[in-house]
C-alpha cells in the first residue's frame, strides 16, 4: 500500500495539476488554433551520418523518420511493429533516401544492449527518444518513457561523441511532476496518468546530467504539442474520438503527426543555443512550437537534488546504467558534480 499523502503535497499536487492545465494544455489547445501551425526546418539535404529514431512506427516517429531521411539521414526506423518498421524503411528508400528497421522493444529486458549489437560499432549522428507509452501500467510507462531513453542515451554515448545529439521527446505532462517515485513493478493501470507525467520530468532529469557531461553530445528536450496520434485517440476512447472526428475539433484543437514531427526536427537539426561540444552547464534546453523556449520547462525538471533522486531511482530500477555511466569519464564526472552540488544546495 503506497503511503497516504499529507494535506501539504495534495495540496501541492493539485497546484501543478492547474499549472499543467494552464500552462500545458490549455495554451497548446489554443496556439493549435492559430493560424501558421508548426512548420518543419528547411530542407538541409547534407546533414548527414546515422539516425536512430525509437518508436519509428508511431504518429510523430514516422514523420520524424521521414524528415531526417529528407535532410541526408541514414535513418535507424527502431519499433516492435516488424510490419510497420520495415514498410516504412522500403518506402523511405522507394523515395530516394537512406533507412533500416531495426526490431526493438522498450519494454523487454535491456533493450539497449540489443540495439548496440545490431549497429555493431558504427558512429551515431542523432538518437531521438521518441517512443512512448500512456495509458498502460505504471510499471511499463516507467520503463518504456524513462528507464529505455536512458539507457539508450548512455549506451550509445561514446557512438554519439561531441558532434552528435541527443533528443529526448517529453510532454508537457512533466508541468504535473514534482519527482520519480513510483516503481517499475507496480502493475496497476496509470489512470490518472501520474506515472507519465513522472516519466517525463525523470527524462528531463536525465538530459539534465547528461547535458552537464564534457566531451559528449548536445542534449535536448523538446515537446511535439497535443497531436492526434494513435497513443492519444487510444487514451481518449473510440466514442470520443468518432465524436471529435465527426465535429471536426479533432482537426481544429490538435496537431497533426507532421506538425508534431517539426519540434522534434528543430531540436535534432538546430544549432540555437548550442556552444559546441564540451561547453555544458546546469540549464534547460527545451524545445517546443519549433522554437527553444527554456522558460516553458519546469522549475523542477532545472532542480539539482530532483535530478539527484531521478538518477538514484534509475541505477535502482536499471543496475547496468550505473556500470556504463561510470565507464564514460565525462558522464561519471557530471554525475559526481550533481551529487556534490545538490548536496552543497540542499
Amino acid at each position: 500500500h503506497r503511503p497516504l499523502a499529507s494535506p501539504m503535497h495534495r495540496l501541492a499536487s493539485v497546484g501543478r495539476t492547474g499549472r499543467w492545465l494552464v500552462h500545458g494544455l490549455a495554451s497548446e489547445l489554443t496556439s493549435n488554433l492559430l493560424p501558421g501551425r508548426a512548420a518543419p526546418p528547411p530542407l538541409s539535404p547534407s546533414q548527414g551520418g546515422l539516425a536512430v529514431v525509437t518508436g519509428a512506427t508511431g504518429g510523430i516517429g514516422e514523420e520524424v523518420c521521414r524528415g531526417l531521411a529528407e535532410r541526408g539521414f541514414e535513418v535507424c526506423c527502431a519499433a516492435r511493429d516488424r510490419r510497420r518498421g520495415e514498410a516504412l524503411a522500403a518506402s523511405i528508400r522507394e523515395g530516394g533516401g537512406c533507412a533500416f528497421y531495426v526490431d526493438l522493444d522498450l519494454e523487454e529486458r535491456r533493450p539497449a544492449e540489443r540495439l548496440a549489437r545490431v549497429l555493431r560499432g558504427r558512429r551515431v549522428r542523432l538518437l531521438v527518444n521518441n517512443a512512448g507509452s500512456m495509458g498502460g501500467s505504471v510499471g511499463a510507462t516507467l520503463r518504456v518513457n524513462l528507464c529505455a531513453p536512458a539507457s539508450l542515451a548512455v549506451a550509445l554515448w561514446p557512438r554519439l561523441g561531441a558532434e552528435g545529439r541527443v533528443v529526448n521527446v517529453g510532454s508537457s505532462s512533466h508541468l504535473r511532476a514534482a519527482g520519480v517515485s513510483l516503481s517499475t513493478t507496480d502493475a496497476a493501470i496509470d489512470r490518472g496518468l501520474r506515472a507519465y507525467a513522472q516519466s517525463k520530468l525523470g527524462l528531463m532529469h536525465v538530459s539534465l546530467l547528461l547535458r552537464a557531461a564534457s566531451g559528449g553530445p548536445a542534449v535536448r528536450d523538446c515537446h511535439p504539442g497535443v497531436v492526434w496520434t494513435p497513443m492519444l485517440r487510444r487514451q481518449l476512447g473510440a466514442p470520443l474520438c468518432r465524436l471529435l472526428e465527426a465535429s471536426g475539433a479533432s482537426r481544429r484543437l490538435f496537431r497533426t503527426p507532421q506538425q508534431g514531427a517539426a519540434t522534434v526536427l528543430w531540436a535534432a537539426l538546430s544549432d540555437e543555443g548550442h556552444g559546441g561540444g564540451g561547453v555544458r552547464a546546469w540549464r534547460s534546453e527545451y524545445f517546443v512550437d519549433c522554437r527553444r523556449d527554456d522558460a516553458a520547462a519546469s522549475p523542477e525538471s532545472r532542480d539539482l537534488a530532483a535530478a539527484r533522486q531521478s538518477w538514484r531511482w534509475l541505477v535502482e530500477a536499471e543496475p547496468e546504467l550505473a556500470r556504463r555511466a561510470a565507464a564514460e569519464r565525462g558522464l561519471a564526472r557530471a554525475i559526481a558534480e550533481v551529487e556534490a552540488n545538490s548536496r552543497q544546495t540542499g
